[in-house]
């Protein structure tokens, strides 16, 4: 069975641009930082708000999109993050 795409893992910890074309959302993995609050990161396209994401204080949350994952269309920027000791995001390259 032949693969359906390259799929890169990408590490952020702050807010800024991911990748700048499209690309598909495949995968995250989100550690918190266990300050006392929830970790949280939001990830868009000029579409807006394609993603949000939480994961409880302390924990570590890992989640495998179905299908095709989620489409960015004109590049991925993460617009928030709190309280994450940082996210991979797994995309199409």
């Amino acid at each position: 069975m032949a693969a359906k795409g390259d799929v890169k893992a990408v590490r952020v910890t702050g807010t800024g641009q991911v990748f700048g074309g499209r690309t598909r959302l495949r995968g995250i993995i989100m550690a918190s930082d266990s300050g006392g609050s929830a970790g949280s990161i939001t990830l868009q396209d000029v579409n807006g708000t394609q993603f949000q994401g939480d994961v409880p204080n302390g924990d570590v949350f890992s989640f495998n999109m179905p299908e095709d994952g989620i489409l960015f269309e004109s590049g991925m920027t993460v617009s928030a993050i709190a309280n994450l000791t940082g996210a991979t995001l797994l995309i199409d390259k």
